[in-house]
């Protein structure tokens, strides 16, 4: 790797070794890439990503201790100040495609949803949504682990709870109709844990839908070695495939109704920016490829992506929605 201004930060000393595999407990792995900090440079370290032999989840290794969270998530993490990180017409865009995304969810549902928690729901952006299409606002929850972020929904009036949502305990079970995780649970150390929670606080019958990052995608492996966006190092903990996804799913209960690929802009701009920052030590052309700075370009690439899923390509995130069985 030519000069990169990783390496001026510190190493992170407090990280825990990789286990079995937290979809299949399978213990074969084969490696799959290797990535710094691309996005904040928190860290020098060189993060190793493998994937289980068995299934196909791909996992980090080793993974960050939660005393380094701190350090991995900076008080600039975009997705702390999503209002301010994103340009006007990127965030209109955002919210037409949201809206699509929500009807497309409760798609057939005969009753309505009276009950709804957004898991990492930043400031509550999909909270206000819900209300605005009619919800009670005292039955729109959210979680989320940022302070400032949770400060800035209730400000809002809305309904948020701070912490891991393995470790809420204010909700009662089999309350909630819907409950969504979008690009959450590739965050988290112990995905599995976190998805027997939620079909906990679902009543029979309700719906979870999970938005993360497919590794089973041509972008990954064309660019996956190195400079995947997919990988957020040091952020991303866990990357799924359809099959492990589901796998995952069905093992804690749940039955799958429906899939589809989703538009992955951010990724494919950040692989470029990586490739041509770190790979190509190009960096006026990488500023151009940053996902928040360029909305022609954003927007170039979401046609693109969307083109993509209409052929039936594969991309790299993916939408499931499964419903608790009794």
């Amino acid at each position: 790797m030519g000069a990169n201004t990783h390496l001026a930060a510190q190493p992170l000393i407090s990280t825990t070794p990789s286990t079995a595999c937290v979809v299949c407990g399978g213990r074969s792995w084969r490696e799959v890439g290797k990535a710094h900090d691309y996005e904040y440079a928190t860290c020098s370290n060189l993060w190793t990503f493998r994937a289980c032999s068995d299934c196909g989840h791909v996992q980090i290794d080793p993974v960050p201790a939660p005393a380094a969270l701190r350090i991995i998530y900076p008080h600039d993490y975009y997705s702390y100040q999503i209002e301010q990180s994103i340009h006007p017409i990127a965030r209109w865009a955002k919210d037409k495609l949201d809206r699509a995304k929500f009807r497309w969810i409760t798609r057939g549902r005969r009753a309505p949803v009276e009950k709804y928690l957004d898991v990492g729901c930043g400031d509550g952006r999909y909270l206000q949504m819900m209300i605005e299409r009619g919800m009670n606002p005292s039955q729109a929850c959210g979680v989320e682990l940022d302070a400032r972020a949770v400060q800035a929904a209730r400000v809002r009036g809305l309904s948020v709870v701070q912490g891991r949502v393995e470790e809420v305990s204010s909700f009662e079970p089999n309350s909630f109709d819907l409950i969504t995780m979008f690009h959450v649970i590739e965050h988290v150390a112990r995905p599995d844990e976190v998805i027997a929670k939620l079909r906990g606080l679902l009543r029979v019958g309700g719906l979870l839908a999970l938005e993360t990052p497919n590794f089973d995608c041509a972008d990954a492996r064309l660019s996956g070695k190195r400079f995947w966006g997919g990988y957020h190092t040091p952020r991303h903990w866990h990357v799924f495939t359809s099959a492990s996804l589901r796998r995952l799913l069905v093992a804690h209960g749940f039955s799958i109704e429906r899939q589809r690929f989703q538009t992955g802009h951010a990724f494919l701009l950040w692989t470029l920016h990586h490739w041509l920052k770190y790979g190509k030590e190009r960096s006026g052309l990488a500023r151009w490829c940053h996902p928040l700075n360029n909305v022609l370009l954003l927007a170039a690439v979401t046609s693109f992506d969307m083109l993509r899923i209409l052929f039936g390509c594969k991309t790299s995130a993916i939408l499931v929605v499964a419903r608790r069985d009794a």
